[in-house]
């Protein structure tokens, strides 16, 4: 996020003539971020880059702004999408998904999945597809994808599910091998590997995309404005081959279509229900429930 933040902000400094600073408010998995902005003054000056682990996520272990989804804030437009996909090291013998739960049952331990953290939208995409297979895939939360890619590679654990860009390097190295994407599409750069839904899983198809919201009273002019300009930034092919690097795709919709696709975005969290923990999930239990 912080990548995507500064990339844009670098470009629409330039565009507007004017500096557009990024400031990290880190803590409560974005909720406080996201609190942040929804109390700044609705002048248009303050916006909020977020994903669907500050607007729903939260909302399932009781970090989020309120009962609705989107109190406080204004959406603006959304800028992309950044797929999930679930990899396995080389040599682990696994080459499909269909193969998890075979080789979950032949081990005493059975088989374990990595994510960035506890109640990320990692960990609800491993959660999703332990429930769909019938197999119980431990999950071993790391703080962030690069100490998760090496507990992978390091044998501490047997799957992960990250982002494209933090394991692109190792799959081109043929060190980790793409098992399917979390997505509602196969990606470009792996034609030949099927999506979840293509693969069997079953349950809530949750995406993680990224878009900008104002503060809730901000007027609906100042945020088509931005919308136009950030589709201007968009619609530039250098940014967007350097996003794509990035494991970013470049998904924009305007105000309109957002809001559109935020409502379907609620019905879709509406469904998911993660069991054992509940709202202490984020002090540290362990998760023993699946997204159903």
């Amino acid at each position: 996020m912080d990548t995507l933040a500064r990339a844009v902000a670098a470009r629409l400094s330039e565009r507007l003539k004017r500096p557009v600073y990024v400031e990290n408010r880190a803590g409560a998995g974005g909720a406080i971020a996201a609190s942040y902005v929804a109390q700044a003054r609705p002048d248009g000056n303050t916006l909020l880059l977020a994903s669907p682990a500050e607007i729903f996520v939260n909302r399932i272990y009781g970090t989020g702004l309120g009962a609705s989804a989107l109190q406080g804030l204004l959406p603006v437009a959304r800028l992309s999408s950044a797929p999930i996909v679930l990899v396995a090291r080389s040599d682990s013998g696994i080459e499909k998904i269909s193969e998890i739960a075979a080789e979950s049952r032949s081990r005493a331990q059975g088989l374990s999945f990595a994510s960035s953290g506890v109640g990320s939208l990692q960990h609800l995409q491993g959660e999703r597809l332990s429930h769909s297979i019938g197999a119980e895939l431990v999950h071993v939360p790391y703080n962030g994808a690069s100490t998760a890619i090496g507990g992978l590679l390091g044998k501490q654990v047997d799957l992960l599910l990250a982002g494209v860009a933090p394991v692109a390097s190792y799959i081109e190295s043929k060190k980790l091998r793409v098992l399917g994407v979390a997505a509602r599409s196969r990606l470009p750069q792996f034609p030949d590997i099927p999506t979840f839904r293509e693969a069997g899983v079953t349950g809530p198809e949750l995406e993680y995309w990224q878009g900008i919201f104002l503060p809730q009273g901000t007027s609906l002019e100042i945020a088509d404005a931005w919308a136009a300009q950030l589709q201007g930034v968009l619609d530039e092919d250098l940014l967007a081959q350097q996003l794509a690097a990035q494991g970013f795709l470049v998904a924009f919709k305007d105000r309109v279509q957002f809001s559109d696709f935020l409502r379907e975005e609620e019905t879709r969290y509406q469904g998911v229900q993660v069991s054992g923990c509940g709202a202490s999930v984020r002090e540290g239990c362990s998760l023993s429930g699946q997204v159903r």
